[in-house]
Order: C-alpha cells, then sequence, then structure tokens
C-alpha cells in the first residue's frame, strides 16, 4: 500500500527531486521519504575511505549498509576491515550482545540469547571496548559511549532524535522496518540482524510502539477537529491539513488509512451505542412490567395494552410485533416461576406429610386404607391432594422395604460368615484327626463319622445351609488322594525293591507291613505319612480279597457249568432208558470215555447223578399224577434258568475282565503322568 502511494506522487514532484545515485542494490525510493521532501538527500555518498573494497552507504530511511563493489554483496553489519580497534574487540570477545541503528538515527543494542533490547551500551561491550583502548596505549575514552556514526543526510534524519527510554521495545523498531523493507533489498550476506531484534518479543519494560503512539495522535486529530464520520477523505482533510498534528504520520498513504480506520471506529461505536439503547429500552419495559403487579402468567396481551398504553417505557418499544413478543416472554417466565413456587411448596407438603407418616409407627405390613384413615385429620395430609398423599405413602413404604431387605442381607451375610467359619472348624477337624491317624484317604465316611459325632465342630457342620460334613469329608479325601498318589508311587517303588522278600496277604498286620517297607528304605518313607501306609496296605489287601473272590466265583461257575454238562450228557445218552430205577453203575458205564465225565471227579459225577435222578423221580411222580406237562415245563423252566445262569455269569466275568483293564489303564495313565515325560 505503501509502495503504491509513492508511485502515485512521484510525478508530482520536481524530476530533479527524485533522480537518485545510489548503489546498485538500492532499487527503490521510500513513500515516506519522498513526501516529506527528502528525495533530493537520498543519494548516498560513501562515508569512508574504501577499505578492502568495502563502502558506507546511507539507505533513504537513514539506516547505514555496506556494499562490496567487487562482489557485488550488500550487509547491514559493518565488516570487521571497516570497524575500529574497540568495534573489533567487542567482536573478538563474543558477547551476545549486537549494535544497530533505529530509524532516528540512534544506536540500540539487542541480546540474541534473551532477546532484550536497550539504548545504553552493555556493560559487557564497554569492558571489551576499554581493553582494546588500553592496549593501544591511548587510554580509555572518556565516555564508553558507541562510536559516532558517520554524518546522515538532513533528509534522512529527523530534526529531533527521540527521547531515550529505558528500555527500547522491538515493537518500535518493527513499525519502522517495514518501511525499510520497502526501500532496500535484503543484502546477499542473509537477513541482517536489525530484522531478527526487530522480530524480538516485547517484554512488559518495553517502551510503547512509536507508530501506534502516532497513529493514536493522528486519530485523535480527527475528532477535535471536528471531522464526521460520513465525511470523505478529501473533505477531512481540509479540516486538519493545517493542524501540527498532521504530520505524525509520514505518509499521505498512512494517514488516509488511519482516517477509513477511525471512520469504522467510528461507526462501530455509533452502532454499539444504538444497540445499547435498544437494549436499554427493552430493559426498562421489562422493568415496567415487573413493576405491574396485576400482571400475571394468565394475563393475555389485549388487557396489557389497556393497562400500559400510556406508559412512556411501553409507547418507548415502536414496534407491535416486538412489544407483544417482549410481553410473551415474561409471561412464560412468569410462568416458569410460579410453577417452581407451586412445586417447591408441593414437595415441602410432602416432606411434612413424610414426617408425620414416620412419626405415626408405620410399618412394611401397615396397609393404606388404615393409615390413611388414620391420619385425615392432620393438617399435614389436608394440604396435599390424595394422588400426592398416596404417593408419599408409597415412597416411604419402599424406603422401609429397603431398609428392612438391607437388614435382612446383613443377617444372611452375617449368618454366611457364621456357617463358613463352621465349616473351616470341620475343615481344620477333619486335618486334625487324619494327622492323629484316625482316618486316611481310603477310610469311608460311614466310619470316620462315628469318630466325629461327639464333637463340638461336627455338630456346627450339621447346623449349617452349606455342604454338608459327608461332602466335606469327600472334599477333604479328594485332597487327600492328590497326596496319596505321589506317596503310592514311592511306596510301590519300595515294594518292587523287595525283590518277593516280603508278601502282603490277607493276615498281614500293620507293623509288619511297615517294619518290611522301612527295612528296605528308610530315607524314602521320611516323607511319607502314618496314614498313607495303612491306606497302601489296606489297597493292597483289599485287592487280594476282590481276586480271592473272584477265583472262587470262577471255580463255582465251573463246577456248576460241569454239573449241568455231565447232566445233559446223561440225560441224552440214555434217553428213554434213563429212569429213577437207573443205577450209578449203569450211568457210569454210558459216560465212560465221555468229555463231560472226564472233566469231573468222581464224587462230583456221583453228586451230579444223584441230583438228576431226584429230578427224574420227581418227574415221574408228577407224571404219574398227572401233571406231566407241567413238569416238563418245569424242566424247561429250569434248562432256561441254567442257561440264563451261564451267561449272566459270562456276562459278568465279561464286565469284570473290562473293568480291570479300564481301571488298570487309568492307573498307568495317572502313574505316567506323574512321573512326567
Amino acid at each position: 500500500r505503501h509502495l503504491a502511494s509513492a508511485a502515485r506522487l512521484l510525478p508530482l514532484l520536481p524530476k530533479s527531486r527524485y533522480v537518485l545515485k545510489e548503489p546498485t542494490d538500492v532499487r527503490r525510493v521510500s513513500a515516506s521519504s519522498a513526501t516529506q521532501g527528502g528525495l533530493a538527500a537520498a543519494a548516498p555518498a560513501p562515508a569512508a575511505a574504501p577499505s578492502g573494497g568495502w563502502t558506507e552507504h546511507t539507505a533513504p530511511d537513514g539506516r547505514r549498509y555496506y556494499f562490496h563493489k567487487a562482489s557485488g554483496k550488500s550487509a547491514w553489519e559493518k565488516p570487521d576491515e571497516l570497524k575500529s580497534v574497540q568495534e573489533r574487540a567487542i567482536t573478538a570477545s563474543n558477547t551476545a550482545w549486537k549494535e544497530y541503528t533505529s530509524a532516528s538515527g540512534k544506536k540500540y543494542y539487542f541480546n540474541t540469547a534473551t532477546r532484550k533490547t536497550q539504548w545504553d551500551m552493555p556493560d559487557e561491550m564497554k569492558a571489551a571496548a576499554a581493553a582494546a583502548a588500553a592496549a593501544a596505549g591511548g587510554g580509555a575514552p572518556a565516555s564508553l559511549a558507541p562510536p559516532s556514526a558517520p554524518a546522515v543526510p538532513a533528509a534522512s534524519v529527523p530534526a529531533a532524535a527521540p527521547t531515550p527510554v529505558p528500555a527500547p521495545a522491538s515493537a518500535a523498531v518493527a513499525g519502522n522496518e517495514s518501511m525499510r523493507a520497502a526501500t532496500i533489498s535484503t543484502p546477499t550476506g542473509g537477513t541482517p540482524a536489525f530484522v531478527a531484534a526487530a522480530t524480538a518479543p516485547v517484554s512488559a519494560s518495553e517502551p510503547i510502539n512509536e507508530a501506534e503512539v502516532a497513529t493514536a495522535k493522528f486519530m485523535e486529530l480527527l475528532s477535535s477537529a471536528g471531522v464526521k464520520e460520513e465525511m470523505e477523505w478529501e473533505d477531512a482533510m481540509k479540516l486538519i491539513i493545517n493542524s501540527q498534528s498532521y504530520r505524525v504520520l509520514a505518509s499521505l498513504a498512512e494517514r488516509k488509512a488511519t482516517f477509513v480506520k477511525w471512520r469504522e471506529q467510528k461507526r462501530e461505536e455509533r452502532e454499539e451505542a444504538e444497540r445499547k439503547r435498544q437494549r436499554q429500552i427493552k430493559v426498562d419495559f421489562v422493568q415496567l412490567l415487573k413493576d405491574t403487579p396485576a400482571l400475571t402468567s394468565r394475563t393475555r396481551f389485549p388487557k396489557a395494552i389497556e393497562m400500559l398504553s400510556l406508559e412512556p417505557r411501553w409507547i418507548a418499544i415502536g414496534d407491535e410485533f416486538e412489544r407483544e413478543e417482549l410481553f410473551e416472554e415474561y409471561a412464560m417466565s412468569l410462568e416458569r416461576k410460579e410453577a417452581a413456587e407451586r412445586r417447591a411448596l408441593r414437595k415441602e407438603r410432602m416432606t411434612e406429610f413424610k414426617s408425620v407418616l414416620l412419626q405415626s409407627g408405620l410399618t412394611v405390613r401397615s396397609q393404606w386404607r388404615k393409615v390413611q384413615v388414620q391420619l385425615e385429620e392432620e393438617p399435614a395430609s389436608k394440604a396435599l391432594d390424595k394422588i400426592d398423599r398416596l404417593a408419599v405413602y408409597e415412597e416411604v413404604a419402599r424406603a422401609l422395604e429397603a431398609e428392612g431387605e438391607q437388614q435382612r442381607q446383613r443377617e444372611r451375610e452375617v449368618e454366611r460368615r457364621l456357617e463358613r467359619k463352621r465349616r473351616d472348624q470341620f475343615r481344620s477337624l477333619l486335618s486334625a484327626k487324619h494327622s492323629e491317624g484316625a482316618f486316611h484317604v481310603r477310610s469311608h465316611w460311614r466310619d470316620v463319622s462315628k469318630v466325629l459325632a461327639g464333637t463340638q465342630e461336627y455338630q456346627g457342620a450339621l447346623q449349617q445351609s452349606g455342604s454338608t460334613p459327608a461332602e466335606l469329608f469327600e472334599d477333604f479325601i479328594e485332597q487327600l488322594n492328590e497326596q496319596y498318589q505321589a506317596h503310592r508311587k514311592t511306596l510301590k517303588a519300595i515294594m518292587a525293591a523287595l525283590h518277593g522278600n516280603f508278601t502282603v496277604t490277607l493276615e498281614t498286620k500293620f507293623d509288619a507291613f511297615e517294619a518290611a517297607l522301612r527295612g528296605a528304605d528308610t530315607d524314602t518313607l521320611e516323607g511319607v505319612p502314618q496314614s498313607s501306609l495303612i491306606a497302601f496296605l489296606e489297597e493292597l489287601q483289599d485287592k487280594l480279597a476282590r481276586d480271592q473272590v473272584e477265583e472262587e466265583r470262577r471255580v463255582e461257575r465251573y463246577r456248576r457249568a460241569a454239573l449241568d454238562g455231565y447232566q445233559d450228557s446223561l440225560r441224552g445218552l440214555m434217553g428213554a432208558l434213563l429212569s429213577s430205577s437207573t443205577t450209578w453203575e449203569e450211568a457210569t458205564a454210558v459216560m465212560k470215555g465221555k468229555p463231560a465225565a472226564e472233566s469231573m471227579t468222581a464224587e462230583e459225577q456221583r453228586a451230579a447223578f444223584d441230583d438228576l435222578i431226584a429230578s427224574v423221580k420227581a418227574a415221574e411222580a408228577a407224571e404219574a399224577d398227572g401233571d406231566a406237562e407241567e413238569e416238563r415245563q418245569k424242566r424247561k423252566k429250569e434248562k432256561r434258568d441254567r442257561d440264563r445262569r451261564r451267561e449272566d455269569d459270562d456276562e459278568e466275568e465279561r464286565r469284570r475282565r473290562k473293568k480291570e483293564k479300564k481301571a488298570k489303564r487309568h492307573r498307568e495313565e495317572r502313574e505316567e503322568g506323574e512321573t512326567g515325560p
């Protein structure tokens, strides 16, 4: 915007005022220099003799820059070739402070580490300059002020330098640097340190922005000179152009932009004042409604017109629709307020009636019809509707039920804890009795219950609703069985180590069994309790008893099968010759050499023959009595029974063998699981 304003003003000036002779780096002249008539002096002349190819120049805004003709480079910072001894010493000290020059030509100092700016030379730079002067032999300078700047053209430097303040704001520098950036291109050596310093954060101790102060002063001029917000810039300029404050802003573009900004602020202030006025009119209207006690939530708008149409606060609302809308909103708020008051009053009365119910001795078993009659004369009851009284009663009844349920829950919890304690005591009793050897893993509950029946723990376990003593015993036995299986494996290994030197029989006593095991291995048995030894002995003896019974049953089945076979063979061979008069010698002669006879002893054959003759005699007697058919049926039935018994015995034998085989397989699998892979 500034460049465009400068471009429009350049043709209006004499040509000799803007023909510039400057280094190739400086391409344009700032609008501020052009409008202030300083363009004639904008062409900088070398301020110092060439040194290392560097020359010093002054930009139109008053800042010095340095140009190297051979390389075509320009820079804001002074090259080492042009620095004095003190300046070189300051540079060599590696201090974070840098020296810069403001738009007014006054030097200031910027700390690149802390981002702080100030007018006075820092102590570090003063010390470096003093050391350099002492080394040169000239002594310390009288005043450690920064080195004086070369002469600057009058058009570039303001008539009066700004009054120093304790800590110059980097924001103030930024305000002036926006114009400098438009006049001089950035040197090829990188971004000047002055631009970096201008972007430093503004601290609380920094001065007010000069550009903002100038803008505010110009706006104050517009307000005091009687400029109206509806005026155009040309009309406003006629009123302020002769004022001293007119030139606080450097360019015409800045003045015009500030005027537009001032006019926008004035318009916003006027609109805000109008909004406040309209808001206050509405507030006064609502206050008028509040100040009228005759208005209620049921009052209609036509009635309100009759009551308040002559009131100034009523008339102030010019729009009838807006007036009605405000009235309806007030009526709704009044209705909400009245409803809230009614709810609060109803809640208060219900609370009072609730207190009366609680004081009347109400219980969970109380009936509403009786309670209602009992409290119908109470003021708290009369103040409520019937439905509200019922609601309060139900709330109190639910609270009493909840309280009763909580009490029962607490009692149940106490009972559960007591029962759990009784079960734990019974388990402790089982553990103690087992340690004493009263029972072992193979003991039966019917035997153990006789030992425990007289104990207090057993009686307590009977009085609880959880697991019965028998179930607790079974759980305890299951836990013991897990331990016993490990002990059983050890005992089987010891038995195998005896190599048949000791054989367990049904008559073997525990003392002899224990002595034999301990004689074979004393170290391994140290971890095996006595109850496991007893259980293992009983297991071996139970197996022997089962095997003995099974053998007896097998022999009996074989004897009966041989007997039946002998009788069937004899009956088949003799046929009709077999009668009650048949002698033993005849039967022996017939059965001689037959397999059925050879598999039996003479005594067994004679017993089978006698049994057969007895049955034949019975058949003959039955036939003589006319019951021959019945006898035949009886004999057939007896034969079927014998066949069925043989089949049942065979089936039972198969099931027994299958069961033993399955049990053996399970034992082997369990032993393999205990030993591991």
